[in-house]
């Protein structure tokens, strides 16, 4: 487009009167409307996606349930305050059923299929990817409810530090520096954050139905303290290859302080996550493929004490220790003839996890194994000058189970099981106007039973190895519309209908008076709509907002769950947020909306409608004149002090403060 518009400025008749054989002849600008494609819409382009950049809220203090907060369709339950254990469902799935990627690296597997939110490098991620319903196949097997990758910083450009602090006792500090040229980049981060999580809330004494015993308590053992440490590099020895190399370290202990009635005073958790990855992209063009070649590790350990049964699951001692390796080779051709694109890859992945608890008076198991390859292929024909995109693609992994475990008699146990899992995916997208897209799509895929499922974790959780992988079937349909007038307003509007069926889910039924089994014994319907708005006004004055709707089902075999509403799955989630701007000042307000809703399968005990909200505002005073990029914040989340809880018997922090302060000296 820029081509055309120079060819056909330079081939009109120009106005040569007056002007000497030495002059200058200054052309009109030339601007190109047509927005950037980012990496998550070009893996999938159509898709519902969602790319949420961190840092741009308003916000002093922000986690990473915050940041996935900022999308329909997404719900997050948080069992706490900042570093509390959190998951995040889509569409009204289970979390088992979203798979989570740090910068492409599984981080949901055999060794866990949730992964907490509060165990993330928070300080270190620069965006998150949402995909719902269909996931990027390239990534690995596919999530049934979607897939969320969070990407790391890594421009060299990148010279910030910033320090926030508030209430509950609450710092956050975090610091990166980047250089390089167009050959060799690197980039450094560290990150820590710690919280005394002494906030009060409404203690029911454990009788819910008797008001006359309530009080307010304060949360005791909710102390947390994580620190982070991220290093990446990139060398580019000519214009087609790059090598790439990343690390990061996450450190944390936390107290684990139990249900709100019945408090845990010494329970503790200790938490690290080590990761790397190497990997080498080259670029194709026409016939010739791009290739990209991956390979990492990864080391997880944990630790929990209980020795005094605090919470109520016998005493334990654990020393936890799981890893993985993995592998991937992925080629695209995404210029060949008659407006085709292939892609063809396939991943290596070896988990293992490997228990200890020296309390539980049984002996430990030996170390279990899955061995997962995989392979995908993909093809996309964009007709009609790229206008209509048609995408179809298919995985499949096996998977090959060597699990063992003791029994609670002290029995040892082995069952090796190989499993296949086939994910296709169907998609359509068209342009009918560039500012108005049609998108459908539909989708298939199975999750796996994780480790902790198939051979517990020697005390509270009971293993069944003979549980079938979950299986679900997506389907959504809708469209997007933008306009851009010449004042600078601005419209963003994205509307979809979903459905969703899901067979052979995985429940937790209790089996005795401290103990729980995984059973394949739930089938649910779920559908619903989701609405993205954004809108921008000539007056700097900003609106963003998002609403779900959920109707929701469960249509297994046990009579008192059949027909009821799925737990913790508000029929209407919404949130909202304002934003002003007037030279370096700047205003937020926000406010999410969560419907009634219930805490139980049975539906017995309801939840009440809640409408918290919260604002901050900022300054960046221009001085001294060695920062310019300094910005002052303060905000206040939940401004309207509701004692609420996303869990039964699990509160959340009422009103906090919190303030902050960063400075940019490169280039973000």
């Amino acid at each position: 487009m820029i081509v055309l518009g120079l060819v056909s400025l330079l081939a009109a008749p120009v106005d040569t009167a007056g002007v000497g054989r030495d002059s200058v002849v200054v052309l009109p600008e030339v601007q190109v409307s047509r927005p950037r494609i980012d990496n998550a819409h070009r893996r999938m382009p159509t898709a519902s996606v969602t790319v949420l950049e961190t840092g741009g809220s308003g916000r002093a203090l922000e986690s990473i349930a915050e940041v996935l907060g900022d999308a329909a369709g997404v719900r997050v339950q948080q069992y706490g305050g900042l570093g509390a254990f959190s998951t995040v469902s889509l569409r009204g799935s289970p979390a088992s059923q979203v798979a989570i990627f740090l910068d492409g690296m599984p981080l949901s597997g055999g060794s866990h299929s949730v992964v907490n939110l509060g165990d993330l490098p928070a300080t270190a991620i620069e965006r998150v990817e949402v995909y719902r319903g269909s996931s990027p196949l390239e990534l690995g097997p596919a999530g049934p409810a979607g897939a969320i990758n969070l990407v790391t910083a890594s421009s060299p450009g990148r010279r910030t530090a910033r320090v926030a602090g508030g209430s509950f006792g609450t710092w956050e500090a975090a610091a990166d520096a980047g250089a390089g040229n167009d050959r060799l980049s690197g980039l450094v981060h560290a990150g820590y954050q710690r919280s005394r999580g002494d906030f009060r809330y409404p203690d029911d004494n454990g009788t819910p139905f008797n008001p006359d015993d309530d009080s307010l308590s304060t949360r005791v053992n909710n102390r947390f303290s994580a620190g982070s440490l991220l290093a990446s590099g990139a060398f580019r020895p000519d214009g087609r290859w790059r090598l790439g190399a990343h690390a990061d370290l996450f450190d944390k202990a936390q107290g684990v302080p139990g249900i709100g009635a019945v408090p845990a005073y010494q329970t503790h958790l200790d938490y690290f996550r080590a990761r790397g990855r190497v990997e080498a992209d080259r670029l194709g063009g026409g016939a010739v493929p791009g290739v990209r070649l991956s390979a990492g590790l990864g080391h997880e350990h944990t630790q929990f004490l209980d020795l005094y049964s605090e919470l109520g699951l016998g005493s334990h001692d654990t020393d936890d220790h799981t890893g993985d390796a993995f592998s991937g080779l992925d080629l695209q051709w995404l210029d060949l003839p008659g407006s085709l694109a292939l892609a063809t890859g396939g991943t290596v992945r070896r988990e293992w996890a490997r228990s200890s608890d020296a309390a539980d008076g049984l002996p430990d198991p030996p170390e279990s194994r899955r061995l997962t390859a995989g392979g995908e292929a993909g093809v996309q024909w964009r007709p009609f000058a790229g206008r209509v995109t048609l995408h179809g693609a298919a995985r499949a992994d096996r998977l090959d189970d060597q699990l063992r475990w003791v029994g609670t008699a002290g029995i040892g146990g082995a069952s090796d099981v190989t499993r296949t899992l086939v994910s296709p995916q169907l998609g359509v997208r068209w342009a009918v106007t560039p500012g108005l897209a049609l998108r459908a799509n539909a989708s298939s895929a199975e999750r796996a039973p994780d480790f902790m499922e198939l051979f517990g974790n020697q005390g509270s959780v009971i293993g069944n190895p003979t549980l079938e992988p979950e299986q679900t079937r997506n389907a959504d349909l809708g469209f997007s519309w933008s306009h851009t007038a010449e004042n600078g307003f601005a419209v963003a509007l994205d509307l979809a209908h979903f459905e969703s069926r899901a067979e052979d889910l995985v429940v937790y039924i209790r089996h005795s008076q401290s103990s729980v089994r995984a059973e394949n014994i739930s089938r649910a319907r779920i559908h619903g709509e989701e609405l993205s708005l954004r809108v921008e006004t000539p007056a700097r004055v900003g609106l963003t907002g998002g609403l779900t709707h959920l109707v929701t089902r469960d249509e297994g075999p046990v009579p008192f769950w059949n027909g009821r509403e799925l737990p913790l799955r508000p029929e209407f989630h919404g949130f909202a947020r304002a934003d002003w701007t007037i030279g370096s000042f700047r205003a937020v307000v926000d406010l999410e909306y969560i419907g009634p809703n219930y805490l139980d399968r049975a539906n017995l005990r309801p939840v009440e409608e809640r409408l918290p909200f919260g604002a901050s505002i900022s300054f960046a005073p221009g001085f001294p004149a060695g920062f310019p990029g300094m910005r002052w914040t303060l905000e206040g989340k939940n401004l309207g002090n509701d004692r609420i809880a996303d869990v039964a018997s699990f509160p959340l922090p009422g009103r906090a403060l919190f303030a902050s302060c960063e400075i940019r000296l490169g280039t973000p």
